[in-house]
């Protein structure tokens, strides 16, 4: 009954949101939302700019183009848990107005964030596969000087398909970003979002934490990069808070597709020391 009920809701979500960014998301061939033009490195033949810009909105946490990423990872064993491999779906969805569809003001732009994830695990607590809980945020983005900046929401919806893989509670709270564009090879930014409980299961912990996660991108000739983005938790209600560490490789391989592979480690809190690959397939219809 529980799987059946979320399952539903799930699926009704998806498809309240698939239809607005049909509706509402423009891509590449229509009108994009107003953004910075990108500083780009001088030298490069039109091509090579093209992959550069593909490469530079692949990173980018606050983009003008529409970005579908697909994340498979693993989690090598380590401590209590004997496997963990998982699949995050994170499409980035830009759209031309202030937060609100329609919505629009002359030099702002927002974007949606959608991560919902399927997991497959198994610890002391026995093996459980399924959806996890549903992450939206939702920013409203401007340019100020060398900086793009933006102010937004995120919520989480309880919909994980077991209580093994959710946190059983409805969050909320505010939400910001900030990058940095003006060195040529290298991009900084940061995503902060701070998540209370409102509503859920009795049988959950109320939650209330802030979540970082740094962008740090150094681009490198004929559209390889490096790059960092690891999300740290820091709780002081109702959960455990991880600090985990990541470095990528990756490169542009056309207009529309941009693959990187990365290696993770957790640091500091929950689960040090453990280890997980991951490969990222980002797409730019």
């Amino acid at each position: 009954m529980f799987v059946e009920r979320n399952a539903g809701s799930l699926s009704l979500f998806l498809a309240v949101t698939l239809a607005i960014a049909v509706e509402c998301v423009p891509g590449r061939a229509t009108a994009e939302p107003a953004g910075p033009a990108p500083n780009v490195p001088g030298g490069m033949t039109a091509g090579e700019r093209d992959l550069f810009e593909v490469a530079d909105e692949a990173n980018n946490p606050l983009p003008t183009h529409t970005q579908l990423q697909f994340k498979p990872s693993y989690t090598f064993p380590e401590g209590d848990t004997r496997y963990k491999a998982e699949m995050l779906f994170e499409p980035l969805l830009p759209y031309p107005a202030f937060l609100i569809p329609d919505l629009e003001v002359a030099d702002f732009w927002s974007i949606a964030r959608i991560q919902l994830t399927a997991e497959s695990l198994q610890n002391s607590k026995g093996p459980a596969s399924g959806l996890t809980d549903l992450t939206l945020t939702d920013l409203v983005a401007h340019t100020l000087g060398p900086f793009d900046a933006a102010l937004g929401f995120a919520t989480v919806f309880p919909m994980a398909t077991t209580p093994a893989l959710g946190q059983g509670k409805w969050q909320l709270g505010p939400a910001a970003g900030l990058r940095l564009e003006s060195i040529k090879q290298l991009r900084i930014a940061a995503l902060v979002q701070n998540f209370y409980s409102v509503a859920g299961s009795n049988q959950s912990p109320a939650l209330a934490y802030v979540t970082v996660q740094p962008f740090i991108t150094l681009h490198l000739p004929t559209a390889f990069f490096f790059s960092s983005d690891a999300p740290m938790s820091f709780y002081w209600k109702g959960g455990q808070s991880t600090v985990p560490v990541n470095l990528g490789f990756g490169r542009a391989f056309g207009k529309h597709f941009v693959g990187s592979v990365r290696g993770w480690c957790t640091v500091a809190d929950a689960d040090r020391g453990a280890i997980k690959g991951e490969v990222v397939l980002n797409f730019q219809p």
